[in-house]
């Protein structure tokens, strides 16, 4: 049984996932055709892109898996002489979970190890090199992490010119904020690696004390060049689960909501669960479908494992929203197909 469930999932995960990688890669055409970039480096990105879309696509695999092997099974005719001989059909079942469970595991590790590295590096790629946003992006009040515990506020930034209009620029500390620079403006020094402040005002909170003293032209600390600086939202996928936590963290300390890494933190651990879910939820499906071709079975795992996935983006969008709180967001679509398998598995009767 595992062999059968294996090498249908390999199959499944190999089409799946090239299927909807052609589709993303020919929605960026446009975007690739105009980069500037090497083929090397566009290759690159593209190869980085596989892990994404084979992890998206793992439980529809899973569904195809248990639907071809199951339907192997009767056809070949061993499932009427295994029932013939006494066998119970759970004797089945429990062997096709536990396959679902190994997938289960292997999906968690894949998105805690491979993915976010792969996909970190792949976005770097893309908005560095292939669709570069520092070049034209103009950011206005905006808030910026510079190096550890440094916070910088600006009404405008331009990365390209490496230039910050009425930038605050606060250094936090065990005990809150330790020093506090105002400026009109500052630039970024190529030659010094240094943010060169402009007309501003120097504050240092030390015990309970405000010492400041204003200057024309001050040099500071800050070493994180313009490019560095571009306030992008880090996406979940380049994250383990710990990073999302420190992340969310860093987020709140900012005075920001980190609702939405709240979801994306629950969703990490639902999500590779949907594969033991859908298995068992293929199951019923596949006996009741016993003598289906494997074209009708691939066309049945895509519409059930696309409607189970629409149901997890949309918990997503509700969590994110504050509609859901997070826990439901991310486990309400698994608690209600997981109900759906086993209503109906208790209702099969072979």
């Amino acid at each position: 049984m595992a062999k059968r469930f294996f090498m249908a999932f390999f199959f499944g995960l190999g089409l799946f996932a090239l299927l909807i990688f052609l589709g993303d890669m020919f929605d960026k055409t446009h975007y690739l055709l105009k980069s500037k970039a090497s083929l090397g480096v566009i290759l690159q990105y593209l190869w980085l892109e596989v892990p994404y879309w084979a992890i998206r696509v793992i439980p529809m695999a899973t569904l195809l898996a248990t639907l071809i092997a199951l339907s192997g099974l009767i056809k070949s005719g061993e499932w009427i002489a295994v029932q013939a001989s006494g066998f119970e059909p759970r004797d089945f079942w429990l062997p096709l979970l536990g396959c679902a469970l190994c997938v289960t595991v292997f999906s968690f590790i894949a998105q805690e190890t491979v993915l976010p590295a792969c996909y970190r590096r792949a976005r770097k790629l893309w908005q560095d090199k292939i669709h570069p946003e520092w070049e034209w992006d103009k950011y206005q009040n905006v808030a910026l992490i510079g190096g550890p515990g440094e916070f910088i506020q600006a009404s405008v930034f331009l990365p390209k010119d490496g230039w910050l209009e009425r930038p605050i620029l606060e250094k936090i500390g065990p005990r809150g904020i330790e020093r506090q620079l105002d400026a009109r403006e500052a630039r970024w020094d190529q030659a010094a690696q240094r943010w060169i402040f402009y007309d501003g005002v120097d504050r240092q909170f030390s015990q309970g004390l405000l010492t400041q003293h204003y200057f024309a032209k001050q040099l500071s600390d800050l070493a994180v060049p313009p490019r560095n600086l571009i306030p992008r939202t880090r996406n979940p996928d380049e994250m383990s689960l710990r990073e999302i936590r420190r992340y969310a963290e860093t987020v709140s300390r900012m005075g920001l909501s980190p609702r939405q890494l709240s979801v994306a933190a629950y969703d990490k651990v639902a999500y590779p669960f949907t594969n033991l879910i859908i298995c068992a939820l293929g199951i019923p499906l596949a006996l009741r479908l016993r003598s289906s071709s494997k074209v009708f079975s691939f066309f049945a795992a895509l519409a059930l494992s696309f409607m189970y996935l629409w149901m997890i983006e949309i918990g997503r969008v509700l969590g994110n929203s504050g509609a859901l709180p997070p826990l439901l967001s991310a486990w309400g679509p698994n608690t209600l197909f997981a109900g759906l398998a086993v209503f109906m598995l208790r209702r099969y009767k072979a």
